[in-house]
């Protein structure tokens, strides 16, 4: 045997040391006794929670990190875990689209704690779920709300169509067909991709003013404590506009 590999006793030893190494030693910063360390968070003195705008330009950033392939990977997501096990500080919520291309913690490059969610397909709220952002903002402190819509939306394409559907899909899309009527008011010789963009815009504006009616919502307006903002996202590119 070469001088290349361990002497048997050494190489034991060291097959011992890495097979008793707990899961969390591997997956975690250690300390040298095997304590798992904690993931530093902010919480409430995060200062993406400071006012709206602050929140705002950290989701501008996440997005901008997502689409030039700098996401944090969070390696520390289960050391967040235990971090946040008994509060949560989050920076902002969302209330997007059920379509499963469009996770708002990716999209916006956020880990667990970060980001209260909500969602629904074409974003077609409902009392539930204004009750959730409720307890979002006057409990949680969020101070800012994105309504998020995206491009190519198979609940939108349905209330396009308007035709007969099976199960509850009828109230789902009961629910988006005033987006639709609006966008073809607004443009009336849109059709095709036209028509679905001004209808996704349609429908996130509505969802704004839904949310603005809340009392709840609507006082933290009043006083500068939170801002409601809408947004598309865009599935073949990645990207987020804002409206």
């Amino acid at each position: 045997m070469t001088s290349s590999f361990l002497p048997r006793p050494l190489f034991l030893g060291a097959a011992l040391l890495v097979t008793s190494m707990t899961p969390a030693c591997v997956h975690h910063s250690c300390s040298p006794s095997g304590a798992v360390k904690s993931a530093a968070i902010a919480g409430n003195n995060d200062p993406r929670r400071a006012t709206p705008d602050a929140a705002l330009a950290a989701m501008k950033v996440g997005n901008a990190r997502f689409l030039n392939a700098d996401s944090k990977h969070h390696s520390d997501a289960l050391q967040r875990v235990e971090a946040t096990a008994k509060s949560q500080y989050p920076f902002a919520s969302v209330i997007g689209c059920a379509d499963s291309r469009t996770p708002p913690e990716v999209i916006f490059d956020a880990g667990i704690g970060e980001i209260f969610v909500c969602r629904v397909a074409g974003v077609a709220s409902s009392v539930n779920d204004e009750a959730s952002l409720e307890y979002g903002s006057a409990v949680l402190g969020v101070p800012a709300i994105v309504v998020l819509g995206h491009t190519g939306c198979g609940a939108m394409k349905a209330a396009i169509a308007n035709k007969p559907l099976p199960g509850s899909l009828p109230h789902l899309v009961a629910q988006i067909r005033p987006a639709v009527k609006r966008a073809e008011r607004i443009q009336p010789h849109a059709d095709g991709s036209a028509l679905l963009d001004a209808a996704t815009r349609e429908q996130v504006y509505g969802e704004i003013l839904r949310l603005e009616s809340s009392p709840v919502l609507g006082k933290l307006l009043h006083e500068g404590k939170l801002k409601i903002v809408g947004a598309i996202y865009h599935v073949g590119t990645g990207r987020v506009t804002w409206l």
